[in-house]
């Protein structure tokens, strides 16, 4: 009880006095922690006895074994201090994930020392992963991904990454504490009914296009990312200078209006889970798609940048 005590309050002494920077951080030599292992204190309670030993019986080879193996614990020590000493975070970065998924955060360690830095550990604050120890090769770039559960919308601060070693002998582990300002984006959880909403009606009294059967000719419309190379028609695209795609009333795609006032009796966060679902479905079946917030109003369109600029503004709504 009383040790984990002691742990927290390291713990917090430690964050306190951690900056929170934009990559790449460096570990200084301030900020460099080393303290003796449970193989350590042991091996020092050993060193004791047999000091105790030698000068009881008073045996010189006793004394010279002793004082040698004390000898190679302060070489473990220095060498254990400087293995990490000068060890960087070069690069953070993270792709957006949906709220209940897991983000992973991806580094880049990088060392200007001339030697390789053998068997360091990362792990990120508060996960439960076993952290795997890596190899820092000199002036190179070792990548190591940190998975963190990604609790809800809005941005989600890099957590804080500790880097660790026991290296060589395991009887020291000197470690150090990085804060990255480095943000990543959480969607909103996609949840509620699969079925298109009724209202297909825009903001401005337009209704929305909802086609279906029939071969005959519609008009063209510019090329969307998704769009079929069937459906380009080459003769209209080399005079408008721009790609364009036929438009037929059996391959028309329906473009749908997500309103988020519409959803009524729901409250903030089911209705944003709603309006998610319904962006990856239109998304994933090329059609196209309006939303509607309070605040803003995104026209319709198609493609994986209009997919991802809706799910941001539902985000961070």
């Amino acid at each position: 009880m009383a040790g984990s005590m002691v742990k927290r309050h390291v713990e917090a002494y430690i964050r306190r006095r951690t900056p929170i920077s934009v990559p790449p951080l460096t570990v200084s030599r301030r900020r460099l922690y080393i303290l003796p292992t449970a193989s350590g204190l042991l091996f020092a309670v050993l060193l004791i006895v047999m000091v105790l030993g030698a000068t009881n019986y008073g045996n010189n080879l006793a004394f010279a074994l002793t004082f040698w193996l004390g000898a190679a614990a302060l070489v473990s020590m220095h060498r254990t201090h400087r293995n990490l000493a000068g060890a960087s975070v070069k690069q953070v970065s993270a792709t957006p994930v949906f709220a209940g998924q897991t983000v992973q955060f991806k580094l880049v360690l990088s060392s200007r020392a001339r030697s390789t830095r053998y068997a360091v550990q990362v792990s990120a604050s508060g996960s439960r992963a076993m952290p795997l120890p890596v190899n820092i090769t000199p002036d190179g770039a070792t990548p190591v991904d940190l998975t963190v559960a990604a609790v809800r919308r809005g941005y989600q601060r890099c957590p804080m990454v500790r880097l660790d070693t026991v290296y060589p002998m395991g009887l020291f582990r000197a470690w150090a504490q990085l804060v990255p300002d480095v943000s990543v984006l959480i969607y909103p959880h996609p949840a509620g009914i699969q079925a298109w909403p009724t209202e297909h009606t825009t903001p401005g009294g337009r209704s929305s296009l909802s086609l279906s059967g029939g071969d005959e000719f519609l008009a063209h419309r510019l090329y969307h990312s998704g769009d079929s190379p069937r459906r380009i028609d080459w003769k209209a695209s080399a005079r408008s200078m721009s790609l364009m795609v036929t438009q037929h009333a059996d391959t028309a795609d329906p473009t749908h209006w997500f309103d988020f006032d519409a959803l009524t009796g729901l409250d903030t966060e089911a209705r944003l889970s709603q309006l998610a679902l319904w962006v990856v479905n239109a998304a994933n079946a090329g059609h196209e798609y309006g939303l509607s917030l309070r605040s803003q109003s995104i026209g319709p369109a198609s493609g994986a940048q209009h997919r991802d600029t809706c799910l941001k503004a539902l985000a961070l709504h």
